[in-house]
């Protein structure tokens, strides 16, 4: 990593991973892909591992004492650093900006708000995709309910990732539904 990257990623560690920089290193995901990663520490994580938005990959220390974790997290991380349709977040939060200055909450403001949510949703959609085609559902919803048992977010994450992220159940009908396994 570049020596501008990687000061933009300690800053993104600090202000909105809510942590530390510990160092980098190279991970292998379980098809033998070599991914550099910045680890990093953090009490509370606001997340356990995040793509940047200059497409860097932040995984918190605690990840890496659980392999089949760690494997979920980076495989997760890399589908998003492969989404290069993800820019179109950028101007999207920068109509949301200017919707809350001169719409005050108005239609237009509402309208935009929820066309991020929805793309966000779309995005996470993808990535889980991606983690379910390498390592099977079973394993993929083992994992998540593994997760939900050692990592408790702050409420705050909470509420953000309602927004941000679909509910597992919702994945799982449209992995099913577009894999055709079984009912809903």
């Amino acid at each position: 990593m570049n020596s501008i990257l990687l000061r933009l990623t300690k800053l993104h560690i600090r202000f909105f991973a809510g942590g530390r920089f510990v160092r980098t290193q190279i991970m292998k995901a379980p098809d033998g892909k070599e991914q550099e990663v910045a680890i990093f520490s953090s009490i509370k994580p606001a997340s356990l591992g995040e793509c940047t938005p200059f497409k860097r990959i932040i995984i918190h220390e605690s990840v890496l004492n659980n392999e089949r974790l760690c494997n979920y997290v980076l495989i997760h991380e890399m589908a998003h650093k492969k989404q290069w349709w993800s820019f179109f977040k950028i101007p999207l939060c920068f109509l949301v900006l200017l919707g809350l200055i001169y719409d005050h909450w108005g239609t237009m403001y509402v309208l935009t708000l929820v066309t991020l949510f929805a793309f966000s949703w779309i995005l996470e959609l993808n990535a889980d995709f991606v983690v379910m085609r390498h390592i099977g559902l079973d394993a993929f919803l083992e994992i998540r309910r593994e997760l939900r048992k050692i990592y408790k977010p702050a409420l705050s994450y909470i509420v953000v990732s309602w927004l941000t992220h679909p509910p597992m159940g919702v994945t799982v009908r449209i992995w099913r539904w577009l894999h055709k396994q079984g009912r809903f």
